[in-house]
């Protein structure tokens, strides 16, 4: 008895061809500023692997419609995320239709079945925090989720490899020389905060660093926090050549309190944020060392796992992808 084999994803192509799945899109949709050698090696990817051309509409022959349901007020993650949903498919293939939840869970399931309803093709829900959350009720259209994974296993999940990210951080300050870190954290009860901390906690040691205190030091996202941060370290008696932080707003505000008592970024100190926002990291004085969350390479799989699920090929589970070490003045 033979059973047929699993489909080719676009995941396949791009880890195949050595490029990301929404370079993958492009070569195959011949969209985009590619080079035609990436656009080669793509195509002899796909060719090779049997990659079966998805379509670019609907069995209605409709352009492709796909719901973003974001709590995200200001666009700071779902804007990013939205572009690269958008570069998952060409310019005239699909539209992308926003709906924000307003962060309330009664809201964001309305806004779903409004979309669902709409006959949307496919939809992605965004949430700002991280971490497993209730799946929605399922619906006649594929859901994939971005930033805050489904605890129900059969769902498609996006999210960032947050780990991977201050593992990122911990290695760049190892290979500075610094020997003492500090960590100045979110809120313990938001997720984000707990999980990169606890990271910093367990894995410092394995690259020769010494957490200061043993333990992070939690707070708010916010510019206050990391000024109130900053004279709490300068206060200790252990000495810091090196001041992690759970955002670039945090780490702004460390650099604030540091430069206000005459300690100079990097000379003295140096500081690394996590987020890569640009408003914080690049206004920052000086400006941040940071860890990217690639949003806009999430919002590319997000659209690419959407697209699998409306040709009938979904496949469940969560994607974990990487971060990327942003180097500037501060360290």
């Amino acid at each position: 008895m033979s059973f047929p084999s699993r489909r080719v994803t676009l995941a396949d192509v791009a880890n195949a061809s050595g490029v990301s799945i929404g370079t993958v899109s492009k070569a195959l949709n011949n969209r985009g500023q590619l080079r035609e050698d990436t656009r080669d090696r793509v195509l002899a990817a796909a060719h090779k692997l049997g990659f079966e051309t998805l379509p670019a509409e609907t069995s209605s022959g409709e352009v492709i419609t796909i719901g973003l349901v974001t709590s995200d007020d200001i666009g700071r993650f779902s804007i990013p995320v939205m572009y690269g949903l958008e570069d998952s498919f060409g310019p005239d293939q699909a539209s992308v239709l926003i709906s924000n939840s307003r962060g309330d869970l009664v809201r964001e399931r309305h806004c779903v079945e409004t979309l669902a309803s709409r006959n949307v093709d496919g939809i992605v829900v965004m949430t700002n925090h991280t971490g497993p959350r209730a799946p929605l009720p399922k619906t006649s259209v594929p859901i994939v989720y971005v930033m805050g994974q489904s605890s129900d296993p059969e769902d498609m999940s996006v999210v960032v490899d947050q780990v991977q990210g201050m593992l990122l951080a911990l290695e760049h300050a190892a290979n500075l020389g610094h020997q003492n870190i500090a960590y100045v954290a979110g809120p313990r009860q938001d997720y984000s905060a707990r999980i990169r901390a606890q990271a910093v906690q367990e894995h410092a040691p394995t690259f020769g660093l010494t957490l200061v205190g043993e333990r992070a030091l939690y707070g708010n996202w916010s510019e206050a926090w990391g000024r109130q941060a900053a004279q709490m370290l300068r206060q200790r008696v252990e000495p810091v050549d090196m001041v992690l932080c759970g955002s670039d707003e945090i780490a702004r505000g460390v650099a604030d309190g540091l430069r206000e008592a005459n300690i100079v970024v990097p000379h003295d100190v140096s500081i690394i944020g996590f987020d890569n926002w640009a408003a914080a990291a690049l206004n920052s004085r000086p400006a941040l060392t940071t860890i990217d969350m690639n949003l806009e390479e999430l919002g590319r799989a997000a659209g690419a796992r959407v697209l699998e699920a409306i040709t009938g090929n979904p496949r469940p589970g969560i994607d974990a992808l990487p971060c990327q070490l942003i180097v500037r003045d501060s360290t």
